[in-house]
């Protein structure tokens, strides 16, 4: 393990305070009357004539004087101007001290004050919703918005970026969506025609899209319902939810105008009912790489996901093919009150947060809305990640504004580096290159003011390079207790040398599990530094006896650290191993196999590397009848030693083996 000592120097000042000693205690002047407006002259004295042994404060004390008036010291650091003011008590024509100083001989100009009007350059809309657009401008918790007033201010609202929605289709014909649609950008997937327009459905529930489209780039002052984020940027549409979905559908809306779309805003995935484990398959994977490749004209589609909602279900978006993919930035939710609500989703690949709906009592996201079947195309219920992740992608654009040039990766990076901590009961831990991440969290809130400033002055990184491990074979046998596997890898210097790889980015895990209940499993991934990454979380829904089948797990709080060094993958399980009765029943006599391909894969400064374990195998006709004698549905492992006749004896064996590379990108720093 390696690490960098950085020397501590600490310098201590003690201010001691004697007490005052009456002949060097200092008398506070006696504050001077206050000028009232059309009391008060500015004066500029001549330079240069000051009498010998005299000075410019004794001569704005004379000209005061002569004037009837008296001076008030120096305007602030300008030399030679001062404050004049009409003594009270004086009476007469306030105007007669004006004429005195216009006729002296030693006052080059003055000016009686009055009163200046200023207004505020605060934000204004005529949008009857943007006062309770609290996660834009929230006057009531400080903090608790995404701090874009001061980034509008300065012009920056998204204009020049096309930001596309990939759902259910966006009402394009709305006030709020009309004047900033991009039609070229858009297109219907399931009618197979260039219109997005949703449709209607008996449940009422195809404003999925228009809504997130709202949250992007509604337009302002337009005296009807809210502002976007980015409402300068266009915004267009791709209809691929309101129906069938392939494969082969999804690679072509992931795709699709991608010269003319910059990013893409993506409120799905999987079913998050916390025993789902989906992503996208051949097809979309290499769609989305693709799109970082050759998308933005080189620099890179900006894909955008949301997390997931099976917060309650227990759910971990690491089992999110979309959340797991290198190529996304995985944005999870916060409420106004910057918790984690109670339907957000953890995982150690989620990149940062953004506002969305708590709790009961807690406010959703105000945005547009369709106006189809009665609605009002307006709404203050949008919830859930798919509100964090539009606002998330309204950000970038902005972004993109200000610095055009920014590749996809320079977007996670300043993601990285600007998210701000805030939940101090989050799971916060300081990886080796001094990022703090959460599990809940990511690396922290989406501030749009640090991003955009941020991107004005990035230095974009370096082109990708990857490593891959050569292969090995090992085998091992799995104890009993304390029901953990641990398997280490270690990437030594000689072998990053030759692909020019530094430090890390996402570290990614390929595993392939048959096990009787894949939720009792949980997987831990720990980087050279110590870092711990829960890749493979419990879930207690999850009673799939399936597995997992080349399953990719990934993390990016190793992020910056260096790549050399000792990496270990631990598999745990409980003391107990429960099987229900639906999944012990159909057993017939076969054997237990668990394959773990351990493949830490990153992008520039990133790591590639595959592990493939064999975890073999229990006697399962031993097992029915132990259980059969027993007339228990619960096993119990044991220590090597004989216990008693309801005990199973669990010997799996250990292959490791590393496959060729996956991806053999690389370049020279």
């Amino acid at each position: 393990m390696a690490s960098s000592l950085f020397p501590l120097h600490v310098i201590v000042f003690v201010l001691t305070l004697p007490s005052a000693h009456p002949l060097l205690q200092l008398s506070s002047p006696l504050p001077a009357p206050t000028c009232e407006p059309g009391h008060s002259w500015a004066v500029q004295l001549r330079w240069g004539l000051e009498q010998e042994g005299g000075s410019l404060d004794e001569l704005a004390n004379q000209v005061a004087r002569e004037a009837g008036m008296e001076s008030h010291g120096q305007i602030g650091h300008l030399n030679g101007h001062y404050l004049l003011c009409r003594v009270q008590d004086e009476e007469g024509d306030p105007r007669v001290p004006g004429e005195v100083l216009g006729a002296h001989p030693n006052v080059l100009w003055h000016s009686q004050e009055g009163i200046l009007r200023r207004a505020k350059r605060a934000m204004t809309f005529n949008d009857p919703q943007y006062p309770s657009q609290w996660h834009l401008h929230n006057d009531v918790k400080h903090g608790m918005d995404i701090n874009v007033t001061g980034v509008w201010e300065r012009d920056i609202t998204g204009a020049g970026v096309t930001v596309v929605v990939v759902d259910d289709g966006v009402q394009h014909t709305l006030e709020d969506i009309q004047p900033n649609y991009c039609p070229e950008g858009s297109y219907d997937l399931n009618s197979n025609d260039p219109d997005p327009m949703p449709h209607p459905d008996t449940r009422n529930d195809n404003h999925h899209g228009t809504r997130c489209a709202g949250e992007i780039a509604a337009a302002p002052n337009n005296s009807f319902c809210a502002v976007g984020v980015a409402y300068g940027s266009r915004v267009a549409g791709i209809r691929v939810l309101d129906g069938p979905l392939t494969d082969s559908m999804e690679a072509v809306a992931f795709n699709k105008h991608y010269q003319i779309n910059d990013v893409y805003s993506c409120s799905w995935g999987p079913d998050d009912d916390g025993r789902t484990v989906d992503g996208p398959h051949p097809l979309g994977k290499a769609a989305l790489q693709h799109g970082v490749i050759a998308g933005r004209k080189g620099f890179g589609s900006i894909f955008v996901v949301a997390s997931g909602n099976g917060g309650q279900y227990n759910d971990n978006c690491n089992y999110d093919g979309y959340a797991n993919s290198i190529y996304t930035v995985t944005v999870g939710a916060v409420d106004e009150n910057g918790r984690k609500p109670f339907y957000a989703e953890e995982c150690a690949s989620m990149l940062a947060v953004t506002f969305s709906s708590g709790g009961r009592h807690l406010r959703s996201i105000v945005t547009s809305d369709w106006s189809l079947q009665h609605a009002s195309g307006c709404t203050e219920g949008h919830t859930g990640t798919s509100a964090a992740a539009p606002l998330a992608a309204g950000m970038v654009a902005l972004m993109l504004q200000a610095r055009p040039c920014l590749s996809w990766r320079d977007i996670q990076h300043i993601i990285t580096y600007t998210a701000t901590r805030y939940d101090t009961e989050a799971d916060w831990e300081m990886n080796g290159a001094g990022f703090h991440h959460s599990h809940k969290h990511g690396f922290g809130l989406l501030n749009a003011w640090r991003l955009v400033n941020a991107a004005k002055v990035w230095e974009s990184v370096p082109f990708l390079v990857s490593y891959q491990s050569p292969i090995l074979k090992e085998l091992e046998t799995i104890p009993a207790y304390p029901n953990k596997l641990t398997l280490t890898w270690n990437v030594t210097a000689a072998a990053l040398r030759q692909s020019g790889m530094q430090t890390l980015e996402h570290v990614s895990v390929t595993v392939t599990i048959t096990h009787p209940r894949r939720g009792n499993l949980e997987i831990v991934l720990l980087c050279p530094s110590g870092m711990t990454s829960l890749i493979g979380a419990r879930r207690i829904l999850d009673t799939d006896g399936s597995g997992l089948v080349d399953w990719t797990f990934s993390t990016v709080r190793c992020w910056g650290e260096h790549a050399e060094g000792q990496y270990m993958l631990l598999s745990l399980q409980p003391d107990r191993l429960a099987i229900p009765d639906e999944i012990m029943s159909p057993l017939t006599p076969n054997s237990l196999k668990l394959l773990l391909i351990l493949g830490c894969s990153a992008l520039f400064w990133s790591l590639y590397y595959t592990l493939e374990l064999v975890l073999a195998h229990m006697n399962w006709r031993r097992l029915w009848r132990s259980v059969r004698r027993a007339g228990r549905s619960r096993i119990w492992s044991r220590p090597p030693s004989h216990v008693d006749s309801q005990t199973l004896d669990m010997e799996p064996m250990v292959v490791l083996e590393a496959k060729m590379p996956l991806i053999g990108k690389g370049e020279g720093t």
